[in-house]
């Protein structure tokens, strides 16, 4: 298994909503003993003392690593942490004394990590005391946002891991399982399992193929061909190549290396969403199991993609199902579960579609099909909450690379900007109270669509970090019902315990920097 194999594959995890697992004793359940900023001051002691013996060493690489390895949290935005899929050690740590500081460092990044789980568990439990008779005697009824910290509790989880890659508890909350000394998503341990062997550039391929594709040979039903007279085929949809990630399988009747540039954005998307909106569809209850379950985790299918040559043919398939407008350049079809994108020769030499077009559809797939299939509705969104949907996709649009991993969302990425331009230089808005009724008809029909979706990513952002956060949890229970079919008119302004008037006025302040 290749090291930039092992840089992705550590982020690819299972669902948070999706793991089965038996809920163990509350007796053995115990409240953290520091605050998160008494353990952040802590470790941050910890690492000037170690700065030091790292100066004092006169290796301005291990200073550079201890003093930069904690990524400051913005405010306006959420952190996606990429994580490795073991205790990585710098090959140029060497020596005695170099490596004992190296040593002391783990350890303190240990430490903490086990002090963050405790509130990981924390936030997982928050909502147990919350609900009052009457809720518990009606399930669906409205909580506080405060009843329930789901969300908070996946990002400790991450920030548990973050620290410490080997932590056990915090790897079986996510579903990684361990292969070696390496965590891995349960499908690549499958394949591991069967000797299949994986190379970025390639995907998974059966045993005993993949030194024949380094040498530049392609295996093409039944013989092998070369690479030169393979990358010159343009096939059928139906006889394009396979490329398998470790979570997608990828029909692509464009090059390999197309294909392999659209797996990574792919699974790069999975590892975010997972971070970012892994609870919808997820009740309190649930996500507690996840933080605390004993059984192994659920395996579930690949999801389905389809890479094509180029628009033309883009739009001649999919024009067999629906019809495609000129400013659409990928797809996520529900009835098949299948995300539809095209290859262009690009002007920079990136050989995937848009990083953009590819998060928004694979949200969009993730959130119907890596949840749990009984809380899904086929017709989510098609009789209100539409708008919704779209919001989610487009804040993934917003995902950029960061230190530790990525950001999503902020006032300055995706269609966010659009959405500041057209409320404040335009006066466009669409009031929440009329916006949460549209169906997916009149969605999809408004005068003004495109600047209808940049709004939806400006309330996506607002609801996600405005305020800190306040309405995020709330804003994350209106989805998974949206997608349960559950939703009405109401159900946001009910969750966020307050009117549509008032978060009106929240979203303008929140866009205009107020």
């Amino acid at each position: 298994m290749s090291t930039a194999r092992g840089a992705l594959i550590g982020g690819l995890v299972v669902a948070v909503l999706c793991l089965p697992g038996g809920l163990r004793s509350h007796a053995t359940a115990r409240e953290p003993s520091a605050t998160l900023d008494e353990i952040d001051t802590a470790f941050a002691s910890s690492v000037a003392a170690l700065e030091r013996r790292a100066a004092a060493l006169g290796d301005d690489r291990l200073v550079a690593l201890l003093r930069d390895w904690d990524v400051p949290t913005p405010v306006d935005r959420q952190i996606a942490y990429a994580i490795p899929p073991r205790l990585e050690r710098p090959d140029w740590i060497a020596g005695e004394a170099m490596t004992a500081v190296w040593d002391d460092f783990v350890a303190a990044r240990n430490r903490r990590a086990a002090a963050t789980f405790e509130h990981a568990l924390d936030a997982a439990r928050a909502h147990r005391d919350v609900p009052t008779r009457a809720e518990r005697a009606a399930p669906s009824a409205d909580r506080p946002p405060g009843s329930r910290r789901s969300s908070e509790a996946v990002r400790l989880v991450y920030r548990t891991l973050r620290d410490d890659p080997t932590h056990t508890r915090a790897r079986a909350a996510i579903g990684s399982v361990r292969r070696g000394d390496e965590w891995v998503w349960p499908p690549a341990a499958r394949r591991l399992d069967r000797g299949e062997e994986f190379d970025a550039a390639f995907g998974w391929l059966p045993k005993g193929r993949l030194a024949r594709y380094r040498a530049g040979e392609r295996y093409e039903r039944g013989r092998w061909i070369s690479a030169e007279e393979d990358d010159r085929r343009v096939p059928d949809v139906e006889r394009g190549r396979r490329f398998d990630s470790d979570h997608w399988e990828i029909l692509s009747a464009a090059p390999l290396a197309a294909a392999a540039g659209l797996a990574a954005r792919l699974e790069e998307t999975f590892v975010v969403w997972q971070q970012v909106f892994g609870t919808i569809g997820a009740t309190a209850d649930t996500v507690e199991r996840r933080l605390t379950q004993t059984s192994p985790p659920r395996t579930t299918e690949p999801f389905a993609a389809v890479l094509c040559a180029d628009r033309r043919q883009f739009v001649a398939e999919v024009a067999r199902s629906v019809a495609v407008p000129d400013h659409v350049d990928g797809l996520y079809w529900t009835p098949t579960r299948t995300a539809w994108f095209f290859h262009a020769e690009p002007a920079g030499g990136d050989a995937a579609p848009r990083p953009d077009t590819v998060h928004h559809e694979a949200t969009h797939q993730l959130c119907v099909e890596a949840g749990d299939p009984s809380r899904t509705s086929k017709l989510a969104g098609e009789r209100t909450g539409f708008w919704a949907i779209e919001a989610l996709a487009c804040h993934m649009e917003s995902i950029r690379p960061a230190p530790a991993g990525w950001t999503v969302g902020g006032r300055d990425a995706g269609r966010v900007p659009r959405a500041r331009e057209i409320l404040i230089d335009e006066e466009f808005q669409v009031p929440l109270a009329r916006l949460t009724s549209l169906s997916r008809e009149d969605f999809q029909s408004h005068e003004r669509l495109e600047d209808l979706y940049a709004q939806t990513a400006g309330l996506a952002d607002f609801l996600m970090n405005g305020s800190s956060g306040r309405f995020r949890e709330a804003f994350l229970e209106y989805c998974g019902r949206v997608y349960a079919g559950t939703a009405d008119a109401d159900t946001l302004a009910r969750l966020c315990r307050t009117s549509y008037a008032e978060l009106d006025a929240a979203y303008r302040a929140h866009l205009a920097g107020e």
